[in-house]
């Protein structure tokens, strides 16, 4: 309701409409590969193929193409090998609701399943690594891992909430 109905008009010479994913399922692939070859290190390339390409299809995609880029990302850190296999596609369920869950390891709830416990001790573990080859350096740990500052700094705090204890770190 603030925004000036003249400055509208002068903008929407030529709308476009861009339908969310979950509309364009031939771009799913697509994308995962280009994601892919943005976050996989140099020297090893990485290959998404069958069950993990349908997984990805399957998906409704309510946070549209940054939940995908998330996706992939956090397939290319997990995977073994030159190639995504179906149990390295992990969705965040219920991200939307709740987000006090993505780093909960020993507070965990029951139901659970053993994959999701371990994709979180998994998570823990290459943080802190990270962390340690880094001397502690947050800016330089978030680019090892391949994610923001921002994010890395919101995955210590939820260490930290659990009583995880971290190598000593420095701002920058």
């Amino acid at each position: 309701g603030n925004f000036r109905e003249d400055l509208f008009y002068r903008l929407n010479v030529f709308p476009i409409r861009v339908p969310p994913l979950r509309e364009r399922h031939g771009d799913i692939v697509a994308l995962a590969r280009s994601f892919i070859l943005e976050h996989c290190e140099a020297g090893r390339p990485i290959h998404i193929f069958g069950a993990a390409e349908q997984r990805l299809l399957k998906h409704t995609w309510p946070g549209n193409i940054r939940e995908l880029q998330n996706v992939i990302q956090r397939a290319v850190i997990l995977c073994n090998g030159s190639c995504i296999e179906l149990d390295d596609i992990n969705f965040e369920e219920g991200l939307c609701q709740d987000q006090s869950n993505s780093l909960a390891i020993d507070s965990a709830p029951l139901n659970q399943s053993p994959l999701e416990n371990g994709l979180r001790n998994r998570e823990q573990q290459l943080i802190i690594e990270a962390l340690e080859a880094e001397n502690g350096r947050r800016k330089q740990t978030a680019e090892r891992l391949g994610i923001s500052p921002r994010t890395l700094r919101y995955k210590i705090a939820k260490l930290r909430e659990e009583g995880i204890s971290l190598p000593g770190m420095v701002s920058a």
